[in-house]
C-alpha cells in the first residue's frame, strides 16, 4: 500500500514564507527582512538587524475526514520495468500508485513516469519486473481530507520587530492577507492570529535582542491519499437448507 501527502509540511512553509512577503516587512537597517525555518541545527542567525524565525508549533484536526473515493482504470501493458500507457485520464496516476489487474504481481507500484502527458498516457516504470499484455490495469484510490488548523509561531526580531508584527497581526487577518495567500495556488488559508506579545532574546553573544512573538494560524486541508480496490463483478453462491 502507498499513501501521498497533497499538502506537505515544506509548501506549507513555502506558501507562508511568500504571503509574508507580500506584507511590507521592513528593516530598520534598510534592505529585505529574511524569513526563515527554526529547528535547524549549527545554523547560525542572519545577520541582517531585522528577521523572522518560523516554528511549527500545532496540527488541530478541524473537522471528520471527507472521503473521496475513485475506481481508476487504464489501458496499458508492462514489460519488465516499463510501463505503457495507451488510455488514461490525465492526472490519475503518480508516483506510489499500486496497480492491479491479471497477471500482475502483488504489490507493484508506479515508480516514475519517463514521458507523456502528465499522470496519464504515456510510459513510467515500474518497482519490480512484470510481463502484462496490453489490457485494463486498475489503479482505484481513497482521497481523504482533513481540515486541519496549522500553527506556526513567528519569532519577529530586530529594532523593526514591534512594527512588523504589527504589519503580520493585521494584515494576516485582512482581505489583503487572503489573497495574499490566495496567489499561492494551494488549499491553505489564515484564519487567526494571537496577540503579539514581546519576549526578549538572549543570543549567541549573550546580548539581548528585541523580539516580538506571534502565532499565525492557518486552514490546511491536507489530503492523504492511498491505494483502494473495488469490485466489477459480483457472484453469488446459494446454500441449500434442510426443511425444518
Amino acid at each position: 500500500m502507498s499513501a501521498t501527502v497533497s499538502l506537505t509540511q515544506t509548501q506549507i512553509f513555502t506558501a507562508l514564507v511568500a504571503a509574508l512577503g507580500m506584507f511590507g516587512l521592513t528593516s530598520a537597517a534598510g534592505g529585505n527582512v529574511p524569513i526563515i525555518r527554526g529547528q535547524v541545527n549549527r545554523e547560525p542567525e542572519p545577520t541582517a538587524a531585522d528577521f523572522v524565525v518560523l516554528w511549527p508549533v500545532l496540527r488541530d484536526r478541524l473537522a471528520m475526514n471527507i472521503d473521496e473515493w475513485s475506481d481508476t482504470q487504464i489501458t496499458g501493458s508492462i514489460s519488465g520495468t516499463a510501463l505503457t500507457v495507451t488510455a488514461a485520464t490525465p492526472g490519475i496516476l503518480y508516483v506510489g500508485q499500486t496497480l492491479y489487474g491479471s497477471n500482475v504481481p502483488a504489490g507493484l507500484q508506479i515508480a516514475a513516469q519517463t514521458a507523456g502527458t502528465p499522470g496519464g498516457i504515456g510510459t513510467y516504470t515500474v518497482n519490480a519486473a512484470a510481463t502484462v499484455t496490453s489490457t485494463t490495469l486498475f489503479c482505484g484510490t481513497l482521497a481523504a481530507t482533513q481540515e486541519t488548523e496549522v500553527t506556526i509561531q513567528a519569532d519577529v526580531h530586530g529594532p523593526a520587530a514591534a512594527d512588523n508584527a504589527a504589519r503580520i497581526a493585521t494584515l494576516f487577518r485582512d482581505q489583503f492577507g487572503v489573497d495574499a495567500f490566495a496567489a499561492q495556488g494551494i488549499a491553505l488559508a489564515p484564519l487567526y492570529t494571537s496577540d503579539p506579545r514581546q519576549m526578549p532574546f538572549d543570543n549567541g553573544e549573550q546580548q539581548v535582542e528585541e523580539r516580538w512573538v506571534i502565532d499565525l494560524c492557518m486552514q490546511a486541508n491536507v489530503t492523504i491519499t492511498t491505494t483502494g480496490q473495488f469490485a466489477d463483478q459480483l457472484t453469488v453462491t446459494t446454500t441449500a437448507v434442510e426443511a425444518a
